[in-house]
């Protein structure tokens, strides 16, 4: 059908799903927050698919720019030290820098939502801020669906972020700890793709200081965990050029895939929440 094709059929999906979750009656439980009135409650089915889903989405970015070169700094921090046990704590510290970050960021959007919340008696401003969030989030995934087709170029922020001065390989647990902020406050938090834009509208719809902090935090982990592993083959003596061209071909084979997502993910938004929703609010 060629890539315009797709895209139509993954915008046909997203319209089918959000008429399907209308009827399913998914817009009168707390999923949603700000739609049904409630805070996500952190242990509810539907906040724990949202971070398997936030893992999944942070783990697929390691072939994109802005999670590509964390495998090859991963290296010079493991084959700083012999042995297992010291290679095993600078993993932690490099994990635990990418993903504390990201975590205090869902904090603050949490307690954001929660404040909102609180401001907003009234179903009907609720329901409101339901319709522009989630519709302009929608908007963003089928913009960048687009931009992948070749109809515009949306601007990149990667080009504004810089990295620290780097510690000495003489101070492998500073380095790990420095190179793990880097990908967790530095090209984490600032990593411009439509899928983590909507990881943070979600975690303020939430209202939930927690629950957003787990949600960005498992995000965090999921960018960085794979790096880890790749890393670790690479000291164990996997060709550079292998672990490159391999993640090259995935990022060929799915970025298909990835538009396709993208594209039902915004229409399913903006029919559900800029059309469901929005009559809801304006037959109150």
């Amino acid at each position: 059908m060629g890539k315009m094709g797709h895209f139509l059929v993954a915008l046909a999906v997203g319209v089918a799903l959000a008429l399907i979750s209308w009827q399913a009656g998914v817009l009168d439980s707390n999923i949603f927050g700000f739609a049904s009135g409630a805070a996500v409650e952190a242990g509810g089915p539907g906040s724990v698919v949202a971070i398997g889903a936030a893992f999944v989405i942070g783990a697929s970015m390691i072939a994109l720019p802005c999670g590509y070169p964390s495998v090859f700094v991963m290296p010079s921090i493991l084959g700083s030290r012999k042995g297992l046990p010291q290679r095993a704590a600078l993993s932690l510290l490099f994990l635990a820098a990418s993903a504390l970050p990201l975590a205090a960021l869902g904090l603050g959007l949490g307690f954001g939502g929660e404040a909102i919340l609180e401001l907003l008696d009234e179903m009907s401003a609720r329901m409101t801020l339901a319709v522009v969030l989630y519709s302009a989030l929608g908007l963003v995934a089928i913009s960048y669906a687009l931009s992948e087709l070749g109809l515009f170029h949306l601007p990149s922020l990667l080009g504004s972020v810089t990295g620290p001065s780097l510690p000495g390989e003489d101070r492998p647990y500073r380095r790990a700890v420095v190179l793990g902020s880097t990908f967790g406050a530095g090209l984490g938090i600032g990593c411009p793709m439509p899928t983590y834009y909507i990881i943070l509208g979600w975690a303020v719809a939430a209202a939930n200081p927690l629950y957003g902090a787990i949600l960005l935090g498992v995000y965090g982990l999921g960018r960085v965990l794979p790096a880890v592993g790749l890393g670790a083959l690479i000291v164990a003596g996997t060709d550079r050029r292998k672990v490159s061209q391999g993640m090259t071909s995935f990022r060929q084979k799915t970025s298909e895939l990835t538009n396709g997502i993208l594209a039902a993910m915004g229409s399913y938004l903006i029919v559900l929440f800029g059309g469901v929703v929005l009559y809801r609010t304006l037959t109150l």
